[in-house]
């Protein structure tokens, strides 16, 4: 009864949780956690979690793999949850088409009673919306420290060329 309980409470937590071994291969995920990732339970288990969700090849310097790689391996290393800054790591949609998503993800070791890591728990937040949002408005902001700079330059480029003409008309040859 009581693993009954625990499979529906893990499989219907609305929130998104994959589970892997210490070596990242991954034993399973919750619904929303296949939802959040657009993938399927029988796709995922079974692989290795970074062949499962590899960097997006066309994002130059995409460190998904890597950041999440390095967290893990210190969640299982100290044993303790690592909480990671928010995280660009695109996935694949179900046409094969890659999607821009950004995460704040959690990851946190299952000990046993000696302490050896069983497991490992990897927790996300979908945060797409609100780092686009900021994207946006940072790239907003650049368009108009832009435009007011080429507006600054214009004014400045004319009182220049205002203050040339004054000095060309004052070292003028007066005609005797």
């Amino acid at each position: 009864m009581a693993q009954l309980i625990y499979r529906e409470v893990y499989s219907g937590a609305p929130t998104p949780f994959l589970l892997m071994t210490p070596e990242f291969e991954i034993i399973d995920a919750n619904d929303a956690y296949l939802a959040a990732t657009m993938r399927q339970r029988d796709s995922l288990a079974g692989r290795d979690m970074f062949q499962a969700f590899p960097d997006n090849p066309a994002v130059p310097g995409a460190d998904g793999v890597a950041n999440l790689r390095q967290s893990l391996t210190e969640a299982r290393a100290s044993g303790s949850r690592q909480i990671m800054n928010v995280q660009r790591y695109d996935v694949i949609d179900p046409e094969g088409q890659w999607t821009k998503r950004y995460w704040r993800p959690v990851n946190w070791p299952v000990r046993d009673k000696a302490g050896t890591v069983l497991a490992l728990v990897h927790h996300v937040i979908d945060v797409t919306s609100e780092a686009l949002v900021r994207e946006s408005f940072g790239t907003e902001m650049l368009f108009r420290r832009a435009d007011a700079a080429c507006e600054k330059s214009q004014l400045l480029r004319e009182e220049t060329r205002r203050g040339l003409e004054r000095l060309r008309l004052r070292r003028r040859p007066s005609a005797r």
